[in-house]
């Protein structure tokens, strides 16, 4: 029986002396008549009256204590029923000065106070909650607040605590939740609760949205028509406060008085119209009385429409297995005909029912799991089937029938559906099936990955990556690239991510983003790059001899232009060279080859949750801006020339090297998880 004291660091909310005293008298209590021991061994004696006045829940405990054998306590103490609690000593230290008449003390960061609350919660001791969420209210700065909500949220989610999580929610709204906002923190929650507060957040928009015109029509809104603003909706509003209005209902991270400010501000200092050069002097001058008013009815107004959105919001508290969103097969097969069972000695037994006679011989030579399994003295009393005892398997009916079938000398019948045969890789890998999954795998080779839906690509990933399946967390992480990685796009499949799937499938795409963008910009080389062969195109030399000053480059170009309209390759080349001759140091791409490589640069660099380039996608591109460069054969007969002598080979070297790009970054990305698996250090 241990009976050190918890670590100060559990009450740092008290001075030293007052630590001292309170902890003294939890663990020896005057009068107490009932010891409670928490899970890391520490003892409080207290009076069990203010226990079971607090909490049902430890009624009922004590009563059965009570009743049980008494703790062994040294000479001359008076023997004490214990209670077992599952709780850390510095938890039900900081519980007890809520329950006992003693200075209260909360724990000394926000995921123990959540654990304190969750414990309170979970006795029953409605008061108790009360009062610890009255001190948490107390604290200055507050305790939850706009930099931590994400994480009380998450913290909120696994407690169980619907109050809390609906406080750091709403908190949540004040920035925009999306992948790129979210960058450095896509680990802080698991998927179910992303995808919850998520939901949480389209559901706000769209009461906002669906309700803002009810809020244009009242009365609130309508007081302000007194205002003689310069510019005046049809209502007779200032359009400034009407546009930040309809601005906040699409984007409630708006809804802030600073922002509303800002957008006075803005209507102040620039007038609306270039006939306007003066400031609106009466939204100058606007009274701070009829600015509370509306900004209390606008308030009004949304907190309403925050409120219906939370009435939906669900609590996930346990992560669910992905073999709860796979599905099961409809119909349950027997095993192959061509299969011989009849001398089989036990019975796999599946998680719905199904039972198929096998041998363990076949079990043990295919897995050390089982192997093991088998070598243990069985009990005399097992589960039998026929006289053969039985082996439950979590897995379903069609992932055991299609793991049997691998295991024996017959054809395999594997799954048809990607998401399956993931579930049946996992499988063979939580019963140490090597062999079988090299074969599943060749399996999928001979046949071909199945063309998957936006959906299908980030569920295979997320089973994948929480099953540690190399190398599929690379392959599926590579499918996804085909499509924006959003939430929009991610939807249900997002309750699926578990631990850093979605943060490591973020930096995945942000590295082959950047493989792609210096792939891209190698091509913008004029000088050196794959790309030097489309110089001649007389384009570029316009606009550049036509920002010139002096008259002869004009002269000169006028002569290149009428030389190279014919469709000469004498003259063309003659052309090309007497301009490079001139101008090497200015070396210039086709306007119509530079602006398709830094127009997909451009879109790279501003989202790369955005889909990814496909190299398959370049070539159709390429000839769509070549043809708007050149619809007939006399507007650029340069540009034309090289297509039709080097265009293949140059689509072809293009496309080559988007995908070495974006394999690139997918085996740097498979060798990291599998490291990562060998040392078992997956998060």
């Amino acid at each position: 029986m241990a009976t050190s004291l918890p670590e100060p660091r559990a009450l740092s909310s008290a001075s030293n002396l007052a630590e001292a005293s309170f902890v003294e008298k939890l663990f020896n209590y005057p009068d107490a008549d009932i010891i409670l021991r928490s899970s890391d061994e520490r003892d409080f004696r207290v009076l069990k009256l203010f226990i079971i006045k607090s909490s049902p829940v430890l009624n009922e405990l004590i009563k059965t204590a009570s009743e049980s054998p008494v703790s062994v306590l040294p000479a001359n103490t008076t023997p004490l029923p214990l209670v077992h609690l599952s709780e850390s000593a510095a938890i039900l230290c900081s519980l007890l000065t809520f329950v006992l008449p003693m200075l209260p003390v909360l724990p000394p960061n926000i995921e123990e106070m959540m654990e304190l609350l969750s414990v309170a919660q979970k006795y029953e001791m409605d008061h108790i909650l009360v009062h610890i969420r009255g001190s948490i209210a107390l604290q200055d700065p507050p305790l939850i607040c706009k930099s931590n909500a994400l994480h009380v949220y998450s913290l909120a989610q696994k407690y169980g605590l619907r109050r809390e999580v609906v406080q750091a929610a709403r908190l949540t709204l004040k920035s925009t939740l999306t992948i790129e906002s979210l960058e450095g923190k896509l680990d802080v929650m698991p998927g179910d609760h992303l995808h919850e507060l998520w939901k949480y957040h389209q559901k706000v928009q769209l009461n906002l949205l669906s309700n803002v015109d009810g809020f244009r029509g009242s009365d609130a809104y309508k007081a302000l028509n007194c205002l003689k603003c310069v510019e005046l909706t049809s209502s007779g509003i200032p359009k400034w406060i009407d546009d930040y209005i309809r601005f906040m209902a699409r984007n409630p991270s708006s809804f802030d008085l600073l922002e509303f400010q800002s957008a006075l501000a803005r209507h102040i200092t620039n007038p609306p119209g270039p006939f306007t050069l003066k400031p609106c002097l009466s939204c100058w001058s606007l009274p701070r009385q009829a600015i509370d008013e509306f900004w209390t009815a606008l308030t009004t107004f949304v907190h309403a429409n925050m409120e219906e959105a939370e009435s939906a919001f669900s609590i996930t508290e346990g992560d669910a297995s992905f073999m709860d969103h796979i599905g099961v097969a409809a119909v349950t097969l027997a095993l192959p005909e061509c299969l011989d069972i009849s001398n089989a000695d036990v019975v796999v037994q599946s998680s719905n029912f199904a039972n198929f006679r096998i041998h363990k011989a076949i079990l043990a030579s295919s897995s050390q799991f089982f192997r093991d399994m088998f070598s243990l003295p069985q009990p005399s009393d097992g589960e039998t089937v026929d006289g053969l005892p039985v082996v439950r398997l979590s897995e379903d009916a069609e992932l055991v029938r299609a793991l049997i079938t691998v295991l024996y000398p017959i054809p395999s019948q594997i799954p048809t559906s990607y998401e399956r045969v993931l579930a049946l890789l996992a499988a063979a890998q939580k019963y140490d099936m090597s062999f079988v999954q090299s074969s599943i795998r060749a399996e999928v080779i001979r046949r071909g990955l199945p063309a998957l839906t936006e959906a299908q690509a980030f569920r295979a990933f997320a089973i994948a990556f929480s099953n540690n399946l190399s190398p599929e967390i690379g392959t599926t992480a590579r499918l996804t690239l085909d499509f924006p990685l959003t939430f929009e796009s991610l939807g249900d499949e997002l309750r699926l991510f578990r631990g850093s799937a979605l943060r490591e499938l973020a930096g995945f795409r942000k590295r082959c983003r950047d493989d792609i963008v210096s792939c891209l910009e190698s091509f913008l080389d004029a000088h050196k790059g794959p790309s030097k062969i489309w110089i001649g195109c007389p384009k570029p030399k316009a606009q550049l001899s036509s920002s010139a000053t002096q008259p002869s480059n004009t002269s000169m170009f006028s002569f290149g232009q009428s030389r190279v309209a014919q469709p000469s390759g004498e003259l063309v080349g003659s052309f090309d060279f007497g301009l490079s001759a001139i101008n090497n140091d200015k070396l210039t791409l086709p306007p119509w080859l530079h602006d398709l490589f830094t127009q997909q640069i451009g879109e790279l660099k501003q989202y790369f949750t955005h889909s990814l380039i496909r190299p398959s996608s370049i070539r159709d591109k390429y000839l769509a801006a070549l043809m708007k460069h050149s619809p007939t054969p006399n507007d650029c007969p340069t540009c034309l020339m090289v297509h039709t002598h080097e265009g293949e080979g140059y689509r072809a070297e293009l496309e080559q090297m988007l995908t070495h790009a974006r394999n690139q970054a997918s085996a740097a990305f498979e060798l990291q998880r599998l490291l990562c698996v060998l040392n078992t250090r997956c998060p």
